[in-house]
């Protein structure tokens, strides 16, 4: 029997090197000697791990995706917090990781938008697993919606659905900001705007 251990660690740690990379630099601006450098694999290796650069890629925004996945899945599901306070905290966490001096990315934004705004309008294949990774987090955010207007948390006649694709497209349009800043401010005020707006009677 083969033993495979090693050539998974090799592939994870390409993945793992190739995210951190990417969401600094973006896919155009990614070198696969880079990742390779990085790892200190050799160059012959990347390529029985991945067929291109784009496969590679694609596999980053998996890896990258079942990361956030899991994460939110912890907050969205924890029954401890008032479902709204849920959607604050969604916000909370992404200020207190650029405010984190042990974060490396600081403002540089998610990683996941960020490749939403370099590749998906050029790349189909991009844009149907970028799109799927939003449309994961925008289920996510109804369900907890739904939670609150059981609640009596929030009306009757808000629509979770799309008020989840309005909190997350906002959530992106603050990220976007929050570069051109280099400061979180922008998505504390689409927290604070959401939340007044969900709970105004």
């Amino acid at each position: 029997m083969r033993d495979t251990t090693k050539k998974d660690d090799t592939r994870q740690r390409l993945i793992e090197a190739g995210a951190g990379i990417m969401h600094r630099k973006g896919y155009n601006g990614t070198g696969i000697q880079e990742v390779l450098d990085a790892c200190g694999v050799p160059k012959g290796s990347f390529y029985h791990f991945f067929r291109s650069k784009e496969d590679f890629a694609l596999q980053v925004v998996d890896h990258q995706a079942a990361f956030m996945a899991e994460r939110l899945r912890q907050l969205f599901s924890d029954a401890a917090i008032a479902p709204l306070e849920r959607v604050r905290k969604f916000f909370d966490l992404s200020i207190e990781r650029t405010q984190d001096p042990a974060n490396p990315f600081g403002t540089c934004g998610c990683p996941i938008g960020n490749l939403v705004q370099e590749m998906a309008h050029i790349n189909p294949a991009f844009r149907q697993r970028l799109d799927g990774v939003m449309r994961r987090l925008e289920r996510g955010l109804a369900s907890v919606l739904r939670e609150a207007q059981a609640a009596g948390d929030l009306g009757s006649g808000a629509d979770p659905d799309e008020l989840a694709r309005f909190i997350a497209a906002c959530g992106q349009g603050a990220m976007l900001r929050m570069k051109a800043e280099g400061s979180p401010a922008p998505l504390a005020r689409a927290r604070d705007f959401l939340m007044a707006m969900m709970t105004a009677r």
